[in-house]
């Protein structure tokens, strides 16, 4: 009786560890837009790629301008996997490319002006250095550098333990 109590016990302990990864935050942008030096009409939709992935987008609601710095006001909301912060994001009306770039981190909320202009797509880097300084780890530099990756023991072992103790515990009565 004990035996089947440990072992659905020990099931749901590792059920739980597996699930307790938490994706990062987004990041979100807002700003004014422009192609060929003219505001964008209203109803153009701005997608947000990463490797040529989308990861966000949002439809322009007035002439020239996507989102808004309010707390409620809507923004172009890109949600990166941990494994793409410090990557770049570019940002494309169609097929065309804007000339901004920016490094994803997470958690963050930028004025970002998107200029659409051929020729000079992905040429002006507008990262920023994040506001949650010390508590992103390991931001890489350059896309091309390798992300060290630190090796943690499993979540479950602790709660094993307990499990696998309690278990032998009621085993002795």
């Amino acid at each position: 009786m004990y035996y089947k109590i440990g072992v659905i016990l020990l099931f749901f302990t590792v059920l739980v560890a597996g699930v307790s990864a938490i994706p990062p935050l987004p990041y979100e942008f807002y700003g004014n837009v422009t192609m060929n030096d003219t505001p964008v009409d209203a109803g153009t939709i701005i997608l947000a790629k990463i490797n040529g992935t989308e990861v966000g987008n949002v439809t322009t609601t007035k002439a020239g301008s996507y989102g808004g710095p309010d707390t409620f006001d809507r923004r172009l909301v890109v949600n990166g996997a941990e494994d793409q912060i410090g990557q770049y994001i570019t940002f494309w009306i169609g097929d065309m490319q804007a000339a901004e770039k920016v490094k994803l981190y997470a958690g963050e909320s930028q004025r970002l002006d998107l200029t659409f202009i051929p020729g000079k797509e992905g040429s002006i880097d507008k990262s920023v250095t994040p506001s949650q300084s010390g508590t992103i780890a390991d931001v890489p530099t350059d896309v091309d550098t390798p992300v060290a990756t630190e090796t943690k023991a499993p979540l479950f072992i602790a709660p094993f333990a307990a499990g696998l103790a309690l278990l032998l515990l009621r085993r002795r009565e």
